[in-house]
């Protein structure tokens, strides 16, 4: 739509809207619609723990069969992902220096994927001298200071400025996807229980249109699609999770992550090789007790992948020996 460098995106919400954005917005509407209207409803209510007070007689045991106790929990994280969502696509990342220069773009350069715009610490796009850790972004059309990576489903940059709000985002959507998915494999135990199959059948007509046909099909169909979807949820944002750790302990950006796997060079066997200054790299905390405190952790995490490689190494010689022998 745009072909000219005029135009950048100011925040997430600023169109156009990415395909993956509008889909995630949908996704998140059919989850809390699957979680309050229909998974909740399936709760078996523990009537011994209506009438005693919960930390009395054991009763913290039965705490998970309470509706009050899922019912704050989903609104408590539902609130954080939206909280969370909208301050990361509403922050501003662009790069400061950039923006108080507010320079003339350069209008003949047009929006094209694989080309390098930054070249030693100067935008060709915007005209100006930038940062150490700022690049140019393709989707949003300008530099962003302490760039990580563009999130196609929040429709922003993720950069130094809302990267810790952006991983509570993501925590949060894991534990609130578990949350949904535990609740489903509940829903659906109960059909398969002989003792509850009746309440899961009364479930469903105080939910479900008393004119539908097939009632408890059609329950059991929107059971399942709401498990299929929790646990799709759950693997990619894990991995997502997962990933982002991993980066953490290595001191690593997702852009700086990809351009050494485009180079085929593993930045993490090589770790403590590495003597040349990285302007990708920053520190998550700027507090010099929990930097000391992920220090440690980094150096174990280190020590343990040193560890691995010379067992390895062992091994390779022992094979090499027995085979020469």
């Amino acid at each position: 739509m745009y072909t000219t460098n005029a135009w950048y995106r100011t925040h997430g919400y600023h169109p156009p809207f990415d395909t993956w954005f509008i889909l995630m917005w949908f996704t998140f509407f059919i989850m809390v619609t699957g979680y309050f209207g229909f998974s909740l409803k399936f709760i078996e209510e523990d009537k011994y723990y209506a009438k005693e007070f919960f930390i009395e007689d054991g009763g913290i045991n039965n705490i998970h069969r309470q509706k009050s106790t899922w019912s704050f929990l989903g609104i408590l994280f539902s609130s954080i992902i939206i909280f969370t969502c909208m301050k990361v696509s509403l922050t501003d990342t662009s790069d400061k220096r950039v923006m108080k220069e507010s320079k003339e773009r350069d209008m003949s350069y047009s929006m094209v994927k694989g080309i390098p715009v930054v070249v030693d610490g100067w935008c060709s796009i915007c005209r100006s001298n930038v940062g150490s850790g700022t690049r140019h972004c393709k989707f949003c059309n300008k530099c962003i200071q302490g760039y990580d990576h563009h999130c196609r489903w929040l429709n922003c940059c993720v950069a130094e400025s809302n990267y810790r709000t952006f991983i509570l985002f993501v925590t949060s959507t894991f534990i609130a996807s578990t949350m949904s998915f535990w609740l489903a494999i509940n829903a659906i135990g109960m059909y398969f229980n002989s003792e509850s199959k009746y309440n899961y059948e009364l479930n469903l007509q105080n939910i479900l249109p008393s004119s539908t046909l097939n009632t408890v099909l059609l329950g059991l169909f929107i059971n399942i699609s709401l498990i299929l979807l929790s646990s799709i949820i759950m693997a990619f944002i894990g991995h997502l999770l997962f990933f982002h750790i991993r980066l953490y302990l290595m001191d690593m950006t997702t852009v700086e992550y990809l351009s050494h796997q485009q180079q085929r060079k593993y930045y993490s066997d090589n770790y403590e090789d590495e003597d040349d200054e990285n302007p990708w790299r920053r520190p998550y905390y700027h507090n010099p007790w929990k930097r000391w405190i992920m220090s440690i952790i980094r150096k174990v995490y280190k020590l343990s992948r040193c560890c691995t490689r010379s067992m390895n190494h062992k091994s390779r010689d022992r094979l090499e020996y027995v085979h020469n022998v």
